[in-house]
């Protein structure tokens, strides 16, 4: 049996062909909305114009002189260019000057793009008309309090700079924020690494809640987005083929709370148990490959089998400054905390 694992997203999107044995019993277990057909570029302007909880753009951004359009960066999946244009339609209809919106990319404490990255992300037309940025986790942050938790909130200067705040993401199961998409294009987002630092803290694993977003994390995130201003949220969900399939627009708390609701069961799986191989394919992330490697995927494997993770991609992995140990010097990044503890009931682990 020949299987053609999705792979190389954003860079081809050329899948990966496996040939297993004939005589192997061979399940795939696709997420339940991997077929779903992709929104048309209409459908998609139309969505964001429906607007969850708040007015569209093009009135809420009326009588503003700037604007910034935040996306999350290369790691992630999302195709920007179709919802970029479409909140930039509005954003002009509401009278902002062209000239006066730029876009920042919400790299939280990952590694900076560079201009092909912005390419892949929004297209030659948008990156060559509009002013983009990184976001510096290092430097330039405007204090704008704390939060219930006592987190510190300092957030990128030049999103603050900006009138009127837009975001655009993607919701997917998340381990510490329940489902990413809502607020924490904020924070972590384009916040500083002090704020970030002090928001990951509550890491632990009571706080583990994949598919459930009641966590400290996403609390102090969605005080932050309030706190800073965030006008107005894009979240996405994706089929098989990371294209968007549906997407959720509005204030960020209400339109996240119909997002996840959906993403829930669009994301679900069948569970499959006792098998003696085991391939998790981190598609959407594969620049984080540890995405994949969760106790969802580690249950189906049988003591004493063998865990694939696959995470197909030119890009290698990504630069992280909280967690990545920087050479066998101490102590890394903020958070580094060494290896995974070593399994015990696998035979073998491998990452292609």
């Amino acid at each position: 049996m020949q299987y053609h694992l999705p792979a190389n997203n954003m860079y081809g999107d050329k899948p990966i062909s496996i040939d297993f044995p004939e005589n192997w019993e061979v399940h795939i277990s696709e997420f339940a909305g991997y077929r779903t057909p992709k929104l048309s570029e209409e459908e998609i302007a139309d969505k964001i114009h429906a607007s969850i909880g708040t007015v569209p753009i093009c009135e809420g951004a009326k009588g503003k002189k700037s604007a910034v359009i935040i996306i999350d960066d290369i790691t992630r999946p999302t195709p920007c260019e179709a919802p970029a244009k479409a909140v930039i339609r509005e954003l002009l209809q509401a009278g902002v000057p062209k000239e006066n919106i730029w876009f920042v990319a919400a790299l939280g404490t990952h590694g900076v793009m560079y201009r092909e990255h912005f390419v892949k992300k929004l297209g030659e037309e948008l990156v060559s008309d509009f002013e983009i940025y990184n976001h510096n986790v290092f430097f330039n942050h405007i204090f704008i309090g704390n939060t219930s938790n006592n987190v510190p909130v300092e957030i990128n200067a030049d999103v603050m700079a900006a009138e009127y705040k837009v975001a655009i993401g993607t919701t997917m199961a998340h381990s510490f924020f329940g489902f990413s998409g809502g607020a924490k294009c904020i924070l972590p987002g384009v916040a500083s690494m002090r704020t970030i630092t002090a928001n990951h803290s509550f890491t632990t694993l009571n706080e583990f809640n994949m598919g459930n977003p009641k966590t400290k994390m996403r609390s102090d995130a969605e005080e932050a987005a309030r706190m800073m201003g965030l006008d107005f949220k894009i979240d996405v969900v994706l089929n098989g083929k990371a294209e968007i399939c549906e997407l959720f627009a509005g204030d960020f708390e209400e339109e996240f709370k119909e997002a996840n609701v959906y993403a829930a069961k669009h994301y679900r799986a069948a569970f499959v148990p006792d098998c003696d191989v085991v391939i998790a394919n981190n598609h959407f992330k594969p620049a984080e490959a540890n995405c994949a490697y969760t106790p969802e995927t580690k249950a189906s494997l049988k003591d004493g089998g063998t865990y694939i993770l696959a995470a197909n991609t030119p890009f290698g992995q990504c630069v992280h400054f909280l967690y990545d140990s920087w050479g066998h010097s101490e102590p890394g990044g903020m958070m580094w905390s060494g290896c995974y503890p070593k399994e015990t009931n696998y035979e073998k682990s491998i990452v292609n």
